[in-house]
């Protein structure tokens, strides 16, 4: 009885209207590039921040999926006679990259930080109601043997899928989902959630659009789950010729919050904060209450505030804190955004403390985007980033280390030993620039990125300079991209050694319908 009261409640939720549904937009994905892109030249409805993504797109916003085809995920799209249940089918994707030298590459997924060939499949279908959104896009990767890898690596996971139950007709919803989420405004980097480690599972209470008040609108995401690591993987953010079998025996578990605001009275700009938190599950009884095991993100900021007057108290839980404030301005009417984030890795101790040393255990980013619109069908876009995660001056008298570093948990801000925020490493600098010409079947962009490596704590120093060339082409029902990214490695691994590594990416989609 049970089990037919499950599919009956099943068939009620996914036999409603269609058009309430909504669909999500991979984060840090080129179909959000090309959404960003239409924001700037006015032509989305709903005034999403893309801040909390992934961004689940509104059916008012839906018909740009049709006036550009280079944005994949609803090209092929069909419906029951009925137009009760709403199909989509997502594309048969396979990606290739290949670094001929050394390891290169960032904000790619499953994609590993190492030398050699890697492929990535994934393929799959949604099913989108009134309710109900069931999202599911298995993936299947695989990675080539080389001096880390002596056997190679392949898994299959769940990818991108998710379920999506609405809260009745409130913005409002809750996820159990594995897929990729993005935090902040940043493009190339984030420095506290994108695309660069597997998705991990967690269960998110969240608006499924941006929620209006008579203030404003609101967006936010709450979301609790678990990280793991791999014993026959490397760390991004450690010695990447060193293995830690014994990391992957510890499960952790993971609380976080993203929290947007857009002023009424103050169009197109947007203001917000992330806190995370991460413990080992064998630690749960250190916490005490219920929200400080399991949601942390909304007790005290401050460790005055959290008992014992010293922060005795907060350090004896053994967990380590990200948090950071954001904020994203529109041009409209110039069709430019600009956007940054400051954050810090360690609590603050009061107010007096935050206002005296506020760099302390601090990181930033920084970002300009402008789109021309050359016609109807062509666009140029000009993109600038700078992130700077390297300790500041007072880390000589008040030590604090790299980001995504503490002293808590000894794996870092992981998932399966990729860094899950900005995927340049702790300590890290970039500055970035690109330019993307769009038509309405092709893409092709030119990226100049400066990278340097943990400049703090190396005296010699490890500078790379890359420079990036793609293109992408719709061809009946195949969507085609290559990119060749020439990265001139200076001081190598901090020695006296110049190398050029030669990383190759291919990518193929076939529409299935």
């Amino acid at each position: 009885m049970r089990t037919k009261a499950f599919f009956l409640l099943l068939f009620g939720l996914l036999t409603t209207y269609y058009g309430y549904s909504q669909t999500a937009v991979l984060a840090g994905s080129l179909d959000e590039f090309s959404l960003r892109d239409q924001q700037l030249l006015g032509k989305l409805k709903n005034p999403y921040s893309f801040t909390v993504r992934p961004v689940l797109l509104h059916p008012l916003d839906s018909s740009v999926y049709f006036s550009d085809p280079l944005l994949q995920q609803q090209q092929r799209d069909y419906f029951n006679k009925k137009k009760s249940i709403r199909l989509i089918a997502i594309p048969l994707g396979i990606q290739q990259q290949y670094n001929s030298h050394s390891a290169w590459g960032r904000n790619n997924e499953d994609f590993l930080l190492t030398a050699g060939y890697q492929q990535m499949i994934q393929v799959g279908a949604a099913i989108h109601s009134k309710w109900l959104n069931v999202q599911l896009i298995p993936t299947y990767f695989w990675a080539a043997p080389n001096s880390i890898l002596s056997k190679g690596y392949q898994k299959f996971s769940l990818g991108q899928s998710a379920i999506r139950l609405k809260l009745g007709p409130s913005p409002l919803s809750i996820s159990l989902s594995t897929e990729n989420l993005w935090w902040g405004p940043g493009v190339f980097n984030s420095l506290m959630m994108s695309n660069n480690a597997p998705g991990f599972a967690h269960v998110s209470f969240h608006t499924n659009k941006p929620m209006k008040t008579p203030v404003g609108y609101f967006e936010f995401q709450v979301i609790g789950g678990n990280l793991s690591s791999k014993a026959n993987l490397p760390f991004e953010n450690k010695d990447p010729n060193t293995l830690y079998p014994s990391f992957a025996l510890e499960k952790r578990y993971f609380n976080g919050i993203n929290f947007a605001y857009q002023p009424i009275f103050a169009k197109g700009f947007t203001v917000g904060m992330n806190r995370m938190f991460q413990r080992y599950q064998k630690d749960a009884d250190k916490e005490g209450s219920f929200l400080q095991k399991y949601l942390p993100v909304v007790t005290s900021v401050f460790k005055s505030n959290t008992g014992g007057g010293n922060g005795g108290v907060e350090d004896a839980r053994s967990r380590d804190q990200l948090i950071n404030l954001f904020a994203r301005y529109l041009f409209q009417q110039y069709n430019t955004e600009i956007y940054g984030e400051y954050g810090w890795n360690d609590h603050k101790y009061n107010l007096r403390d935050l206002t005296l040393n506020p760099d302390h255990a601090a990181a930033y980013l920084v970002g300009l985007r402008k789109v021309f619109a050359l016609d109807s069908a062509k666009r140029f876009t000009l993109e600038a980033e700078a992130t700077q995660l390297e300790p500041t001056n007072s880390d000589i008298a008040r030590g604090a280390g790299n980001w995504y570093e503490h002293g808590q948990v000894l794996e870092g801000y992981t998932n399966e030993n990729q860094i899950i925020g900005g995927g340049i490493g702790p300590g890290d600098n970039t500055a970035t620039v690109r330019m993307t010409y769009s038509t309405q079947s092709t893409r092709q962009s030119l990226r100049i990125e400066r990278y340097q490596h943990d400049p703090r704590f190396h005296d010699n120093k490890w500078t790379d300079w890359s420079f990036a060339i793609a293109h992408q082409q719709v061809i009946k029902k195949y969507l085609v991209g290559a990119a060749v990214d020439f990265v001139c490695r200076g001081g190598f691994q901090w020695t006296q050694q110049n190398f050029v590594n030669m990383q190759f990416n291919l990518k193929v989609q076939y529409f299935l319908f």
